[in-house]
């Protein structure tokens, strides 16, 4: 038989001779094993500067414990020729993770750290592998043995600690919850009045002047949990309204929040028609606001106007209703009636008669008839806002009066809350008809 040439030798080390790769490995731990306290000082260094997140003084010793557990453990399982998935505990490396999550810093950074860290590592593994006494055509298929088992390392470890992490950021976040929905609930009942604790244990001030809101998705299907919707509605509304800070947010279910916008000063207008793009980005948001108000009283206020506003966008059939105010004209008192709807529709039946019936023809006629009104009976101004020539609109006039059986400004009071009404809470308060017209 000949002796063995180049390329046999080369197949000594190749992936399909995993014994001879886990023996050099092996040994490979072994003189890492004795250079432990260099190497985690080398990774610690490196994460710290290439992770600003985790360049802090105050978690400095736990980031240092977590890198030590981490390459003692790594070492470990070399020099045993364990594979990555045989992870014994790691408690420093998860009590780090936990503090980070305590701390909310980004699940990136710890993510990142350990790529960081492997790559430092890396460079300590090729030292040794061109120093480990082995033929040098094994150097290579080595260094590709010990960076895929590096790799399976990285990703076993970052699932160990990245579930400590999220379990630990729910947890924390749930107990900020709880803290911060006692003392709301505590301010509302009047049973808590410390401003100072307050403000620290939800960030926000009573001292100042507030603006509340009842933000909710209306018909969410089959989905569980609506918060990232809703946080995303609030964010868009706090530009909207240009606060300076931060607005409380309580969810009270899993598609509500209550919210309350806070001011310094003098707020800027609310005008509920610049709101709209808001809704419009989420189809099935539905906004209602309180009147401003200010102190710990005005939180309360505010926000019990809010609840009592939502009842409009809740049982509206009216797109422009997904956005109400309690601070608009008439929004108080349409709230209330939308509290008993079958009441309201038949007082809206006995003011409007035919006028009341869910159909095109009689919307026309009721939006014409709430302009003229609103507008002091002028038909000029009628009909710009309507943009109808005026002629139009009295023969428009002349028409609901036939059906009214009296002129628009007779029971004007009755008559302009009823339109009103309709204008808000349209089908839910008129009254159905059948495929021909008649009444139901």
């Amino acid at each position: 038989m000949s002796p063995p040439g180049d390329n046999d030798a080369m197949l000594i080390t190749s992936p399909q001779d995993p014994e001879r790769l886990r023996e050099l490995a092996s040994r490979i731990g072994e003189r890492l094993s004795t250079r432990t306290d260099e190497i985690s000082e080398s990774m610690s260094a490196a994460i710290e500067g290439a992770v600003g997140e985790l360049d802090d003084d105050y978690a400095r010793a736990s980031l240092h414990a977590s890198v030590r557990n981490n390459v003692e453990v790594i070492v470990h399982l070399l020099a045993r020729s364990q594979a990555p998935h045989d992870l014994p505990p790691v408690p420093e490396a998860v009590r780090y993770a936990v503090e980070l999550a305590r701390s909310e810093v980004p699940s990136a950074s710890l993510r990142r750290a350990y790529h960081v860290g492997s790559d430092n590592l890396l460079a300590h593994i090729f030292d040794g592998v061109r120093e480990i006494d082995c033929e040098s055509h094994e150097q290579l298929p080595l260094f590709h043995h010990l960076a895929g088992w590096l790799y399976q390392y990285v990703d076993e470890i970052t699932r160990t600690v990245m579930a400590a992490y999220d379990d630990e950021l729910q947890s924390s976040r749930s107990r900020a919850a709880r803290s911060v929905n006692t003392v709301v609930s505590g301010a509302l009942s009047g049973e808590f009045t410390d401003l100072a604790t307050f403000a620290s244990t939800t960030g926000y001030r009573l001292d100042q002047l507030h603006l509340g809101a009842r933000v909710w998705i209306d018909d969410y299907g089959s989905a569980r949990d609506q918060e990232r919707v809703l946080t995303s509605v609030v964010g868009h509304l706090t530009e909207e309204l240009r606060v300076g800070s931060t607005p409380l947010t309580v969810f009270t279910d899993r598609a509500t929040a209550e919210v309350w916008f806070g001011w310094a000063r003098r707020r800027p207008p609310l005008h509920t028609s610049s709101i709209a793009p808001v809704v419009t980005s989420a189809p099935q948001a539905r906004i209602a606001f309180g009147a401003p108000a200010a102190g710990i009283d005005g939180f309360r206020t505010t926000r019990a106007q809010a609840a009592r506003t939502a009842t409009i966008a809740r049982v509206s059939t009216v797109p422009a209703a997904h956005v109400v105010s309690y601070a608009d004209d008439g929004i108080p008192i349409v709230a209330r009636l939308a509290e008993d709807l079958p009441a309201t529709r038949r007082w809206v039946g006995e003011v409007l008669g035919p006028l009341a019936r869910d159909t095109a023809d009689a919307a026309r006629q009721r939006e014409t008839i709430r302009v003229f009104l609103e507008s002091a009976e002028n038909y000029s101004d009628t009909a710009a806002r309507l943009l109808l020539h005026r002629n139009t609109v009295k023969y428009r006039l002349t028409k609901a009066e036939d059906e009214l059986g009296r002129a628009p400004g007779e029971r004007r009071m009755d008559t302009q809350l009823a339109l009103t009404t309709c204008h808000l809470l349209g089908g839910a308060v008129l009254t159905p008809t059948t495929a021909t017209g008649a009444d139901a």
